[in-house]
């Protein structure tokens, strides 16, 4: 079997999720989008944390702040910090099951809404946390077919 460049596939995967975070959403649905760059990006990072750490989740935040057109460096520093909980697991992931690792996605997505909530409101702007638990669980329903995509990558080279 050729081997996978995990380069492009994280490229494409990405562009993928760039396109599902940008995509317009009309009236009150925007609160129910998952987070899908933060979800893409965790799921490299869960596979490959050797390849794919601290760095490339503060990159990804980075292009989350440039196209979401957040603060400069809100995304980053929320990133940055998932992704840090990320790494310290990320030896012991490869032992759970998928509703496990499902449930430690949504603890991480639901530490990534208050902290962005906690950031928004020392700015003194709203946040929506009436709808954070419903926001966090819609990121967690869609995890398990992103978890399985990106895995299913990363077993084509072994």
């Amino acid at each position: 079997m050729a081997p996978v460049n995990n380069t492009a596939v994280m490229l494409l995967s990405l562009v993928i999720a760039v396109i599902f975070s940008v995509m317009p959403v009309s009236g009150d649905w925007i609160v129910w989008k998952p987070n899908f760059l933060l979800l893409v990006t965790l799921g490299w990072i869960f596979h490959r944390p050797t390849e794919f750490g601290i760095f490339f989740a503060a990159g990804v935040g980075l292009l989350a702040d440039c196209l979401l057109q957040t603060a400069l460096g809100h995304s980053v520093l929320v990133f940055a910090l998932c992704s840090t909980l990320v790494v310290v697991v990320s030896r012991w992931v490869k032992y759970l099951s998928v509703i496990q690792r499902t449930l430690l996605v949504y603890l991480i997505i639901l530490f990534v809404g208050f902290l962005e909530a906690s950031i928004l409101l020392f700015y003194g702007l709203p946040s929506a946390m009436d709808y954070l638990f419903m926001k966090t669980f819609f990121s967690a329903l869609s995890w398990p077919l992103i978890d399985k995509l990106i895995a299913r990558t990363c077993s084509y080279e072994r």
